[in-house]
């Protein structure tokens, strides 16, 4: 009975499925990220998702104070679905994104 267990694999939680690197990264994008009054850049792989551009915003911006799911992307007033990639949309360099709360969902509140 031979087990060999490896504890500390190199490549664990790490894929490299599909995309060679390179130095020159030619998937990636910088974006503007506006959330109120405040601007920032965020770099982002053309084939990741609208969520994980969403988290990115989310550290870029330091907006920890509000439920991620309360959050959404807007480009050209249209929300982006966190579920598609960001090549699925005409996000180029440079374009600005709009952060933003969500529409809806106010609860009980009384004056």
């Amino acid at each position: 009975m031979n087990e060999h267990v490896h504890n500390n694999a190199p490549d664990q939680g790490v894929s490299n499925s599909g995309n060679g690197g390179g130095s020159g990264h030619p998937n990636q994008i910088t974006v503007n990220i506006r959330y109120q009054s405040e601007t920032v850049q965020v770099t982002i792989n053309q084939n990741e998702s609208i969520n994980a551009l969403l988290e990115q915003a989310i550290k870029a911006t330091e907006n920890n104070s509000v439920d991620k799911d309360r959050l959404q992307l807007k480009l050209g007033g249209t929300v982006l679905d966190l579920k598609n990639k960001v090549s699925d949309y005409a996000i180029q360099e440079g374009v600005t994104l709009v952060l933003s709360l969500t529409a809806g969902g106010g609860g009980n509140y009384s004056l």
